[in-house]
């Protein structure tokens, strides 16, 4: 068996399924570097959202690994061999899973190697999302492996894979529905949430269950309806939780402040972007200190209570770190984050039934208060900001105090006054 594995392994489809997984690897990571740089949960979700990529390529692989037989037209041969019928299949199947799978994880590691560097939290169960990946390539051999032993033509293998990717694709739609766990691919959830480990256990059952039949269907083998009922895992699989709906995971969460300064707060799992954070963020809560009705403080959005809305007036500014990394783990956009500010600057003026009215001077207004709180240059032809940075600090900070009183109130016409005569 060692000797089939490695002539397997040397001269089968192994080889080419290794360097296709790393180069897929590699390709994927560099794409988005936002979604997984300085966070492990960040890199074991992102494996988990290359599937509908690499689960296409292991799919591929395995049906051009199993139908060589019948292109070299010995399928006969082998079939004569006193060796039981189902060896050289498994084995086939083996070796193109092991060099994928391994193909992929050198890439990986390069992008761990990255993330061990800066990550502050390496909690949460992250470890078994990346196990469960890895389950799902090797269900992706057998399935290929199934079709190549069905379908005796040459082009079945890149239609098998691209019929994955796009039945995968389809798939994640559901993302936000209990089905979605029957699907490997990453179903949506933050990289501070928990997925239950009963969900996670049935997966892997459900994944095993998956790749035994498919290879015992593959091989011709008589108890392979039996095996089926290992697949009645798929039932309390769709009875889970919705995977917008998993808790947060509470360590991941917990509050890292900055000791100077302004108070800023990041979520343990982002606490690795605190300092260039806060030489974003405190100069503006620095801008806004001791103006009646500003923020206080900012704080990362990932800590926020369950239910409680971006907009409620709590003296605190979210903000959205989600995808707020480079690949060395530095803060990808100071222009993003500055936006979040705008959450303070926004009138939210609602008439008796509920609707929201947008007044076009209003929304001036709001505008010019978000230039002034940002301290955004003036441009030529931006006459109420240069009117405004004009008077005295004091009248400026004054100003600011009515327009939140104002927003506050949903006052419109003092919120128009404001924006034409600063």
């Amino acid at each position: 068996m060692r000797r089939a594995l490695r002539v397997e392994l040397r001269r089968g489809t192994a080889p080419l399924a290794a360097v296709a997984m790393f180069g897929a690897g590699v390709w994927m990571l560099a794409v988005h570097p936002d979604d997984w740089a300085g966070r492990w949960a960040g890199l074991a979700n992102y494996l988990r959202v290359s599937l509908l990529i690499l689960c296409a390529l292991m799919i591929a692989a395995g049906a051009w690994q199993s139908g060589r037989e019948r292109r070299r037209d010995i399928d006969e041969l082998i079939a004569s061999t006193p060796r039981p019928g189902w060896q050289p299949l498994v084995m086939a199947w083996f070796a193109v899973t092991v060099a994928g799978v391994a193909g992929l994880l050198v890439a990986f590691a390069g992008a761990a190697v990255l993330v061990a560097r800066v990550a502050t939290y390496a909690g949460g169960g992250w470890w078994w999302t990346l196990t469960v990946g890895v389950l799902a390539l090797a269900a992706a051999a057998a399935i290929g492996v199934l079709v190549g032993r069905l379908v005796p033509l040459r082009v079945a293998a890149p239609i098998a894979g691209l019929a994955t990717y796009l039945g995968l694709a389809i798939i994640t739609y559901w993302d936000g529905t209990p089905g979605a766990w029957l699907s490997p691919v990453y179903g949506g959830w933050a990289v501070y949430s928990r997925v239950p480990g009963r969900i996670t256990a049935l997966q892997a059952a459900w994944l095993v269950a998956l790749t035994v039949l498919l290879l015992a269907a593959a091989a011709r083998q008589q108890r392979a309806a039996l095996l089926a009922g290992g697949l009645a895992v798929a039932v309390p699989i769709t009875t889970g939780p919705g995977t917008h709906r998993l808790p947060a995971d509470p360590a991941a969460v917990e509050l890292v402040c900055t000791s100077s300064g302004p108070q800023m707060c990041l979520s343990r799992i982002n606490a690795f972007l605190i300092d260039d954070v806060a030489t974003v963020v405190q100069p503006i809560l620095g801008r806004l200190d001791g103006i009646p009705g500003a923020p206080r403080r900012a704080a990362d959005q990932a800590a926020q209570p369950a239910g409680q809305s971006i907009e409620r007036d709590d003296g605190t500014v979210w903000l959205n770190l989600d995808y707020q990394s480079t690949a060395l783990g530095g803060l990808a956009s100071r222009k993003n984050l500055r936006a979040d500010f705008r959450q303070v600057t926004r009138t939210r003026c609602e008439d008796p039934s509920g609707t929201r009215n947008i007044d076009m001077r209003v929304y001036r207004t709001d505008t010019l208060a978000t230039d002034w709180m940002l301290d955004e240059a003036a441009t030529p032809d931006d006459v109420p900001l240069t009117v405004l940075r004009a008077l005295p600090e004091p009248a400026q900070r004054s100003w600011f105090a009515a327009y939140l009183d104002a927003a506050h109130r949903s006052d419109i016409p003092a919120l128009i006054r404001l924006g034409e005569q600063p």
